[in-house]
């Protein structure tokens, strides 16, 4: 080897450590954020408290919503007096409203108008929620192995199964954040199935419903409604949900966030979504079985 291939070799090996090196501090960095922000979720605090073990025996359908700040309690604040919704937060059952535990966010959620709207079609079987909502997050945030995000909800679908009230459905409201970064339909797709992966590998092996949510001050994005689309149709496991990319006039929305009013008509929408797949007996293989595994 010549002095000349010599000192290409060890520049190559050079910047190759270095860029490792800043892959790795990026992580960490990322990582601390991330944290810092799962910190922000809004507590149980004072919500008052439930006996889970007589919720788990009315065998309630056990809803867990999960994803960024349309998922959480960043939607407007309508200050309407509304029922208090039976909520699991940190190993807990609790009576809960706007902002719910579990969310970041001070505003309103859709899912505390979602049991209400449920209830007609439940015969009188109760309405259990569970909320997992960090804002701004993408869903490598949700499915890196380093992430501890993913760890966060690894140990939340655990604590959900010891109480007896596992997950029955799923409900994915996520993709703004990747639209902004720029994902691609693979990512994403690929993105979809680690969040799989990592419920069933939580022991939660149930439908997971997927909203087509891109928007953010900005138009609907091709490619993760793309995969949204090919994974619901391509994969069991998933459904596909509300497209509440439909919900972009200005009286439902502000920026990224639901208007009032936009959360009452995204609520409507998972409702119908959740009564399509009970009505066609789909959740007939988890309902017996999903919140006791």
């Amino acid at each position: 080897m010549t002095k000349k291939v010599y000192a290409w070799s060890l520049l190559t090996i050079a910047i190759i450590a270095t860029l490792a090196a800043y892959n790795f501090i990026e992580r960490q960095r990322h990582s601390a954020i991330l944290a810092e922000r799962l910190r922000q979720v809004i507590p149980v605090g004072q919500h008052a408290e439930v006996s889970c073990a007589e919720v788990a025996a009315t065998q309630p359908l056990v809803l867990l919503a999960l994803g960024q700040s349309n998922a959480g309690n960043h939607g407007s604040s309508s200050g309407r007096v509304a029922e208090p919704v039976v909520l699991i937060a940190e190993g807990k059952c609790i009576k809960a409203m706007d902002p719910l535990p579990g969310g970041t966010g001070i505003g309103g959620s859709i899912w505390q108008r979602l049991p209400v709207l449920l209830s007609a079609n439940m015969n009188s079987r109760p309405i259990v929620l569970s909320v997992l909502a960090v804002d701004t997050t993408s869903i490598d945030d949700w499915t890196n192995s380093r992430s501890p995000l993913k760890t966060h909800l690894a140990s939340h679908v655990e604590f959900m199964r010891r109480l007896g009230l596992a997950p029955n459905l799923v409900l994915w409201q996520q993709g703004e954040a990747d639209a902004l970064m720029g994902t691609g339909t693979d990512d994403y797709s690929k993105g979809l199935d680690r969040l799989a992966a990592t419920l069933n590998a939580a022991g939660t092996n149930v439908p997971i419903i997927l909203a087509r949510s891109t928007i953010c001050r900005s138009p609907p994005n091709i490619a993760i409604r793309k995969a949204i689309e090919a994974t619901a149709h391509g994969n069991h496991q998933f459904r596909l949900g509300p497209d509440t990319d439909t919900l972009s006039d200005n009286s439902l929305r502000s920026g990224c966030h639901l208007s009032a009013e936009g959360l009452d008509s995204a609520a409507k929408m998972w409702a119908e979504t959740i009564r399509t797949e009970m009505l066609a007996g789909r959740l007939a293989s988890y309902t017996s079985s999903g919140s006791h595994n």
